[in-house]
């Protein structure tokens, strides 16, 4: 009899029928538990929100409700996978082949236009500090910084959205920082404009040392 195949992926263990009829999906542990059927889709919309019910713009973020463990009949492990972590085996796939094209941060930066065009303007510590408090809280490694991928984890091959709306946010803190405030968990995960959001929070402390107030 052959074993089911089970895979860690970011937050996940996915692990797959051996006659492939079903993909189990076992989330992050603690909290309480509680178990679902779902299609591919279902699975992708159940991941979105938080524990608090926060939307979550990074889906490599770590922020992942606890607990839950879904079984998908009938797909893939691959589509499965791709559900939760969007390209996450195609990128995979073409690392794995030397195919995987990086884009790094300035020119995805000097490529903005409109209301993020000021992204461009931050300095190369600020560009630091934005990428060491996002990277540090996902799952994906990002090989766009210079990191030689380590053959297992998911690889970032280009800085996302959130990271340049938190480098458009902090180019303007540049000439006058704001005051610090203790981090609020109900701020949304990518209100870098509101006092309290945990990654504003956390650049400021990084950046300027600024103690919460």
């Amino acid at each position: 009899m052959v074993a089911p195949v089970a895979a860690l992926l970011g937050e996940v263990t996915l692990t797959s029928a051996c006659d492939g009829s079903y993909v189990s999906v076992a989330g992050p542990s603690g909290g309480e538990p509680f178990r679902f059927e779902a299609t591919s889709e279902q699975l992708r919309e159940w991941v979105r929100p938080d524990a608090r019910g926060r939307y979550r713009p990074l889906p490599g973020a770590r922020t992942m409700r606890h607990g839950w463990e879904a079984t998908v009949r009938g797909e893939s492990l691959a589509a499965v996978a791709g559900a939760i972590y969007p390209l996450a085996e195609e990128h995979r796939a073409e690392a794995r082949k030397g195919t995987l094209r990086i884009v790094p941060l300035a020119r995805v930066l000097e490529r903005q236009t409109g209301r993020y065009r000021r992204a461009a303007d931050l300095d190369s510590e600020g560009r630091e500090a934005a990428s060491r408090v996002l990277c540090g809280q996902c799952v994906k490694q990002p090989l766009w910084g210079g990191d030689q991928w380590d053959g297992e984890v998911i690889p970032c091959p280009e800085p996302c959205s959130v990271l340049v709306s938190l480098c458009r946010e902090a180019a303007t803190w540049q000439t006058e920082p704001p005051a610090s405030h203790a981090p609020d968990p109900d701020v949304a995960y990518a209100a870098f404009d509101e006092p309290g959001n945990e990654l504003r929070e956390a650049y400021l402390r990084t950046r300027y040392g600024a103690a919460d107030q």
